[in-house]
């Protein structure tokens, strides 16, 4: 008994021994504590730096939102020709549209500036092509900066948007067609022994003048008799410089240039006996159309080139006629 009694002692003692090493010392246990505190407090600054990554992000984000839609919409618009299968889209479109954009609008840049309204309603495909800011930006600077001799766009001035450019600001349109003013006046007949005009007849005088506008600030000014369906084909033999020599010396028509300042064109042409200035308005909203009538609001003459309304010797005004000038269109030219 006392033998065992002894073995249960020491087994006793074995046992406290072993949960007294177990047991850490109390200084060691402190630093543990403080250790998880430091722990604890360096997550809590981390999720409040995540917290406040996160508010600056939204404000970023929310900042450039409006910046970024127009890129969005852009790109909207190029991932329809992506989205859509090969042969579907060689069907609607064409085979042009297989090429890149780049190389479609360097080609696009050699025909008039309304192609991309014509290809914009033949379907989706060439919609999403012509109606992107970037194709705006393209026409505005065709447009605006020869038409204005201006070496800057102020997109600003239109809400950031090249398309509202184009829609708002006045230009007068090159290529596709041309301006037209035709004037009737009926004249008195003058009677006396020479007359063969027979009585009860009317005498009426009809002249037609012409603006081809050119994209580099040059342009066609005729003044003849000869309707539009004469004068077109002859435009258009001038404008190509064939090798005929007759085509390219037509004495109906002369270059001039011409320069845009808000809604006033000014052309200036010289004929062989003198120099010619003619101011126009560009009209925004007519029953022509929009940009398609310019009236006709001034007219001198001077054979030595000096418009200046001062100084000048030789300056002639003439009446300007109440008509309006109308664009014609023409696929020729």
């Amino acid at each position: 008994n006392n033998n065992n009694n002894n073995n249960n002692n020491s087994c006793n003692s074995a046992d406290i021994g072993l949960q007294q090493n177990q047991q850490p010392p109390p200084q060691q246990q402190q630093h543990d504590d403080d250790d998880d505190q430091k722990v604890d407090s360096k997550e809590k600054t981390d999720d409040s730096d995540d917290d406040d990554e996160e508010e600056e992000n939204e404000d970023s984000s929310s900042s450039s939102a409006s910046s970024n839609s127009v890129q969005v919409k852009e790109q909207e618009n190029d991932n329809i020709q992506s989205d859509v299968p090969y042969e579907e889209l060689l069907q609607d479109a064409g085979l042009i549209l297989m090429l890149p954009d780049e190389l479609l609008h360097s080609i696009f840049e050699w025909l008039p500036i309304d192609v991309y309204g014509t290809l914009a309603l033949l379907n989706s495909h060439w919609k999403s092509l012509t109606r992107t800011e970037f194709v705006y930006k393209r026409l505005c600077e065709r447009i605006y900066l020869q038409q204005s001799k201006r070496k800057a766009l102020h997109v600003s001035r239109f809400g950031n948007s090249y398309r509202t450019m184009l829609e708002q600001r006045p230009r007068v349109r090159t290529g596709g067609g041309v301006y037209v003013l035709k004037y009737a006046q009926v004249k008195k007949i003058q009677r006396d022994m020479w007359t063969e005009i027979p009585w009860g007849a009317v005498l009426e005088t009809v002249y037609y003048r012409y603006f081809y506008f050119q994209e580099d600030g040059r342009v066609l000014y005729a003044l003849t008799s000869h309707p539009p369906h004469e004068m077109f084909p002859r435009f258009w033999k001038m404008v190509i410089h064939t090798n005929n020599k007759e085509d390219q010396n037509d004495k109906a028509a002369v270059w001039g240039t011409y320069q845009v300042q808000k809604n006033t064109v000014t052309v200036n042409a010289t004929h062989p006996w003198h120099s010619v200035r003619m101011v126009m308005t560009i009209q925004s909203q007519s029953i022509f159309g929009k940009f398609n009538a310019l009236s006709f609001d001034k007219h001198c003459s001077s054979a030595s080139a000096n418009f200046d309304e001062y100084w000048s010797q030789d300056l002639v005004d003439y009446k300007v006629p109440s008509e309006v000038f109308q664009f014609v269109k023409d696929k020729r030219l």
